[in-house]
């Protein structure tokens, strides 16, 4: 009779413990916050971007095509945040939707002037007089910059014939044989050589003038970080990176383009090296307050 009685004993021990164990409060899952997703156009412009990327990033970075759909993509609330170069930065700003978006920052780079010619194309300074060239604006201070220098060279500017776009259109304009040389600001020659045309003309050493097209305070501002007004809080991590950057010796920002981009280095070396900032007050100015977002 002992053994049943030990045995029913046993069992209503075991079933008492079992109990106690599903009392037992477990402990809450912590949610995994997900990484912020930012839209680029990859280039060597964005170096800042590359040197400020680690495997603990709190961003995921995704490719675009073009600036333009950036923008669309901010819009649309597919990304957190993205670089968009600048003239299309404030153009998308204006546009229906635009009020959801502020500025966090921007990607500098050295003011200076560029004569591109086309790859297939060998021409000398002067000969240009007759083909066709891209600039962004008549009275632009880089083009009166390019043409000042080319009189020096025995170059009437009269005699040149221009087409006026953005900026951002002139290369894609060149890769098309639509035009056979562009006037451009000298931070998109890497890219032009890059694509195997010809650089006809550098200076590098300008002076923002305060024309239309190229106002002081966004002279050497090549790309804006937008963002999503929401996205706010999530995107400061990003933010604080990208301002450690600003320490890194150049050969630092080279190396990191060099291994995101595969370009060979002594492409890069030729060329100073782009910096991200925060707003400075005169941008915040142009921009207005409501439009930016300051953390300093």
């Amino acid at each position: 009779m002992k053994r049943p009685i030990l045995t029913v004993l046993s069992l209503a021990l075991s079933l008492l413990l079992i109990a106690c164990q599903d009392r037992t409060p477990t402990q809450p899952a912590v949610p995994q916050v997900a990484p912020i997703k930012v839209g680029i156009s990859p280039n060597p412009l964005l170096g800042p971007l590359y040197a400020a990327q680690g495997k603990d990033a709190a961003w995921t970075a995704r490719r675009f095509n073009t600036s333009g759909d950036i923008g669309y993509a901010l819009l649309a609330g597919e990304i957190d945040a993205g670089f968009v170069e600048t003239h299309k930065a404030l153009k998308l700003l204006k546009a229906p939707g635009g009020e959801t978006l502020k500025i966090a920052g921007s990607i500098q780079f050295p003011y200076g002037a560029t004569v591109v010619v086309r790859k297939g194309l060998k021409l000398r300074l002067r000969e240009l007089a007759g083909l066709r060239l891209a600039a962004l604006d008549e009275h632009c201070e880089v083009k009166e910059q390019f043409e000042r220098d080319a009189v020096k060279n025995g170059l009437t500017p009269k005699k040149l014939r221009y087409r006026y776009m953005p900026f951002s259109d002139m290369l894609p304009a060149l890769e098309a044989k639509s035009i056979d040389a562009i006037v451009i600001k000298g931070a998109y020659a890497v890219l032009a050589e890059r694509a195997g045309h010809t650089i006809l003309y550098q200076k590098w050493d300008m002076a923002a003038n305060g024309d239309d097209c190229c106002p002081p305070a966004i002279a050497q501002t090549e790309y804006f970080l937008v963002l999503r007004a929401q996205s706010a809080e999530k995107v400061k991590p990003l933010l604080s990176a990208l301002k450690t950057t600003a320490d890194l010796p150049p050969s630092a920002i080279r190396t990191a383009t060099v291994q995101q981009l595969a370009y060979p280095a002594d492409a890069l070396e030729q060329y100073p090296t782009p910096t991200f900032a925060l707003l400075n007050d005169e941008q915040v100015k142009l921009l207005g307050e409501a439009r930016c977002l300051l953390t300093r």
